[in-house]
């Protein structure tokens, strides 16, 4: 049974296991090794993780099985859209599963935890960057309702690459 917590401090090592993995299952083969540990580096190193979770306006729910850390949603007040969509806006910065773990229904999981979250602190809408050819990312984000509003330049090391930002209003 898949369970969806509230992360605490010490959750933070494995959940940056699980994160390092399914970046390089879903992105490795498109990126040179130079850049993904660059990008590791910068967005995934202990400490600036510890900081993320105790970040304000924001939270990091965890998804278990049995004891195992399968899955993580980070959600967090940013203003980069504010003025594409107004001040009421939370970005889901992070929505990864473990491959092992795809087909549980993990993700469907996540985003519910994380509308629910958003709902309640009075978002007006959620809203993500995920990457032009992650085609499987954003089947998945248009079947719950999100739609294309912008682009936006993410660098993968020293490489642009274009993300699409999805939006649903809550």
């Amino acid at each position: 049974m898949i369970e969806v917590k509230t992360a605490v401090p010490d959750d933070i090592p494995e959940m940056r296991q699980v994160a390092i993995t399914t970046y390089q299952d879903t992105f490795a083969q498109f990126n040179t090794p130079e850049n993904m540990q660059a990008y590791f580096d910068q967005a995934y190193n202990l400490d600036g993780l510890s900081k993320e979770l105790s970040e304000k306006n924001s939270t990091l729910l965890i998804a278990w099985e049995d004891d195992k850390q399968v899955g993580f949603a980070r959600l967090r007040k940013n203003d980069e859209v504010t003025y594409l969509l107004g001040n009421h806006t939370i970005e889901l910065q992070r929505l990864y599963v473990l491959t092992s773990a795809q087909g549980k229904s993990v993700g469907k999981l996540l985003m519910q935890h994380s509308l629910s979250y958003s709902k309640i602190n009075q978002y007006e809408w959620i809203w993500l960057g995920v990457w032009e050819k992650n085609f499987k990312a954003q089947e998945f984000y248009s079947k719950l309702g999100f739609e294309k509003f912008s682009e936006h330049t993410f660098w993968m090391g020293d490489d642009p690459q274009i993300d699409w930002l999805l939006k649903k209003k809550l």
